[in-house]
């Protein structure tokens, strides 16, 4: 796109994932401490923040501010996978689907809420087609609802109840 590309914030190593970390108040913690901004570089640019996936969006609402907070005038983001509506049965720590952002409020209503000029999704037709595998090679139920196994209707009660 012919924009200039320079690392605005600064990882720290130590930090694992942040969204499967077991409760709120531990991830919160984790997106603290993970990115910290370089405020010279930073205050007063329009920022493109490139992210992997938009699971809860208590991450994303707090690094946005943060960047806010270092004097960025306009932040936005764009996202390399589909919205995560639907919950991960198979060992990924987004079980119910009242957890997930996506189940419940617009892209619109996403970006609203984690404080962004603009949000856009890679399409999931668009997410398959990137992959060099065939879309049967790898689930995409966290997507699109598709589940390859069937989910009893006991799970998916504990999954609602959880």
């Amino acid at each position: 796109m012919g924009f200039p590309f320079e690392m605005g914030m600064i990882r720290n190593h130590y930090v694992g994932r942040t969204f499967i970390q077991p409760s709120q108040a531990v991830r919160d913690f984790g997106v603290k401490v993970k990115l910290n901004p370089v405020r010279d570089l930073l205050k007063g640019k329009r920022v493109v923040v490139i992210e992997d996936s938009i699971v809860r969006g208590t991450t994303s609402k707090t690094r946005i501010k943060v960047l806010r907070d270092a004097g960025v005038k306009e932040v936005h983001m764009r996202v390399s996978c589909s919205p995560h509506r639907f919950p991960c049965h198979y060992g990924i720590d987004f079980p119910t689907q009242k957890e997930l952002i996506a189940s419940s409020r617009s892209v619109e209503g996403i970006r609203k809420f984690i404080g962004l000029d603009s949000l856009a999704y890679l399409s999931l037709e668009g997410m398959v087609q990137a992959m060099p595998q065939t879309s049967d090679s790898f689930c995409l139920a966290c997507y699109s609802g598709h589940y390859s196994v069937h989910i009893s209707s006991e799970v998916d009660k504990f999954s609602l109840e959880r």
